[in-house]
């Protein structure tokens, strides 16, 4: 519990500082009532609202763990096992990085939904297989339709053309 502590500390330092970052890209006349900071100072603050949620969690958690077993905080650290899980969070997420510009930003997406389901516990059935395919279609339609943010296509309209 201790790591979700600092981790969430560090990671509200980090937005504060990423919001300054981005208060300090250059303001353009022609950039409308939100210029380029818009953006990375709204993920700066999204960063920190849930890295203090990820502190106020912790401290509940830590809190409910003193008055149940009526003593201080565990003295063992963290089981091995939990930090492995978290970088087989990492490994996915790398993957995803290096397949997205072969297969696509769709295609990869809905992989990456899927992959994650299932490294977290859920067996693999057709709903979850819809969950991904749903998941990567309204993904597409925000990122490339609504935001006009453009991301790979991958080897799909080579095929077509």
């Amino acid at each position: 519990m201790r790591s979700n502590l600092i981790t969430g500390t560090l990671l509200l330092i980090f937005s504060v500082v990423f919001w300054f970052g981005a208060d300090t890209i250059p303001k353009s006349r022609l950039g409308g009532s939100v210029g380029a900071d818009g953006l990375p100072k709204m993920l700066a603050i999204a960063l920190g609202v849930l890295s203090a949620g990820l502190i106020v969690q912790t401290l509940l958690m830590m809190r409910t763990a003193q008055v149940a077993t009526h003593a201080g905080p565990k003295a063992a650290g963290e089981p091995i096992s939990l930090y492995l899980r978290g970088f087989g969070m990492i490994v996915i997420g790398a993957a995803y990085l290096v397949l997205v510009p072969y297969l696509g930003y769709m295609l990869t997406i809905a992989l990456l939904l899927l992959t994650v389901a299932i490294y977290n516990g859920k067996r693999p059935t057709a709903g979850l297989l819809v969950f991904a395919i749903v998941g990567s279609v309204f993904f597409y339609l925000l990122f490339v339709r609504v935001l006009d943010v453009p991301l790979p296509a991958g080897f799909w309209p080579r095929l077509i053309g």
